[in-house]
């Protein structure tokens, strides 16, 4: 009886432990399977939390170019009044210059055709006449009108060579605003590099001397204005780098693929921790109030746009070098060519 009572206390017992174990495996696995929907529902919220976040930081790109092309658009309606505002009263000094010119070479005209006819008859009048050219004489003597009359012309030949210098920088502000569109056209590099440095030239002719190293490049398809833009944006940032007095050297050359343009100055140079920043939103150098940090910024946007590439480095010697690359479209190339 005792034996039979401790074999039914003994199964008692493993059926327990069976239980207990069985139990405890639920258990196990509830708890992986558990850890495991919480393992991926973590992944999925960081995954969503850096889509939002990328969602976001788009968002605020967007926001602040919109802003930038904002302020871009009322600088180029600004430039246009300043432009239209400037060629009325241009235009009117200009034709009253003309005018001028003329009055001027018909009385110098006449001066000289005096001054002929005096030496050819002094000798041979009257004492009373010799006396009143004698008289016409000291009174020309007195008003040295003979170098005003020299010197009026030359004054209005600089004053027209003024004008037409003004004249210049209004196409240029008028070209600088003009709404391209969505059309794309053939640039010469070297002439808008050219144009380029007109607009800026009161910026940097204190302080730099610029110094022009053209080779004959192929033309790049894009947007006048927007390159236009980049170039003036590269050269300011050069000079303003120069403390004193410096050089820009800006350098055109090209490979069977690119039109590449160096932007040379002999500055201070780069800070070597802040080169790959130069081109992020708002990052700049320059004291607090004197810069927005937008500019290279928005260039490396209109370089990109242009499937081209801008870098920045640090000379051998002294000073930074700003290199954009263009691409060369050749079969568009060739086709204008074949037209042309």
């Amino acid at each position: 009886m005792m034996d039979m009572i401790t074999a039914a206390s003994k199964f008692e017992s493993m059926s327990n432990e069976q239980d207990y174990k069985r139990a405890y495996e639920r258990q196990r696995a509830a708890r992986e399977k558990a850890e495991s929907l919480l393992e991926d529902r973590s992944r999925e919220l960081y995954e969503a939390n850096e889509t939002l976040k990328s969602a976001y930081d788009e968002l605020s790109e967007q926001k602040n170019q919109l802003v930038q092309r904002e302020k871009l658009a009322s600088i180029g309606l600004l430039a246009a009044g300043v432009a239209h505002e400037i060629n009325n009263p241009v235009g009117f000094v200009k034709s009253n210059l003309q005018t001028l010119e003329d009055y001027t070479a018909s009385y110098t005209s006449a001066f000289l055709a005096y001054r002929k006819l005096v030496e050819s008859v002094r000798d041979h009048c009257s004492e009373d006449v010799q006396d009143q050219i004698s008289e016409i004489d000291e009174i020309l003597a007195t008003s040295n009108l003979e170098y005003i009359a020299k010197d009026g012309v030359d004054c209005i030949h600089e004053s027209l060579s003024g004008i037409a210098r003004i004249e210049e920088i209004i196409v240029n502000l008028s070209d600088f605003a003009r709404t391209e569109g969505d059309n794309r056209v053939l640039c010469d590099i070297n002439v808008l590099i050219e144009n380029t440095l007109k607009l800026v030239w009161n910026e940097v002719k204190y302080k730099c001397e610029v110094v022009k190293e053209f080779s004959d490049v192929a033309g790049v398809y894009g947007w006048q204005g927007q390159l236009r833009q980049v170039f003036v944006n590269v050269i300011v940032n050069g000079a303003q780098a120069i403390e004193s007095q410096g050089t820009i050297t800006i350098r055109t050359h090209s490979d069977a693929d690119y039109v590449h343009i160096d932007f040379i100055d002999d500055g201070p140079g780069i800070d070597e921790e802040v080169i790959g920043k130069l081109f992020d939103p708002f990052f700049t150098t320059k004291e607090v109030g004197s810069g927005t940090g937008l500019g290279l910024y928005v260039s490396h946007g209109i370089v990109t746009k242009h499937h081209g590439k801008i870098s920045a480095k640090n000379n051998l010697t002294k000073g930074a070098c700003f290199t954009i690359s263009l691409p060369i479209e050749m079969r568009k190339n060739r086709r204008e060519r074949r037209e042309g």
